[in-house]
């Protein structure tokens, strides 16, 4: 029997992008050109304000030299021990 994995809490996706726009230590100008993302467009992810479609978070994690899993990591964070969960271990024991 197959269980349903969780459902993402995509709001983390505005964690995930700031904690790597940081840790690269590029602007939203440096980030732009390099990864051909607009401007724009990386500020309202930095907000929460969308989140973006794959072909954006792919650019984003190839720019970052990131994996997108681990890139995008924080949407599995399990609230009630704030440690991120990995969907595909859901059912196994």
């Amino acid at each position: 029997m197959h269980n349903k994995p969780p459902e993402p809490d995509l709001d983390q996706l505005r964690v995930a992008f700031n904690r790597a726009r940081h840790a690269a230590s590029l602007t939203f100008e440096q980030l732009a050109e390099r990864s051909g993302v607009s401007r724009q467009t990386l500020i309202n992810l930095s907000q929460g304000r969308h989140y973006g479609d794959l072909k954006t978070w792919l650019k984003l994690s190839a720019t970052f030299g990131i994996g997108l899993d681990e890139l995008v990591r924080p949407v599995w964070v399990d609230p009630s021990d704030e440690r991120p969960s990995d969907p595909r271990q859901q059912g196994r024991g």
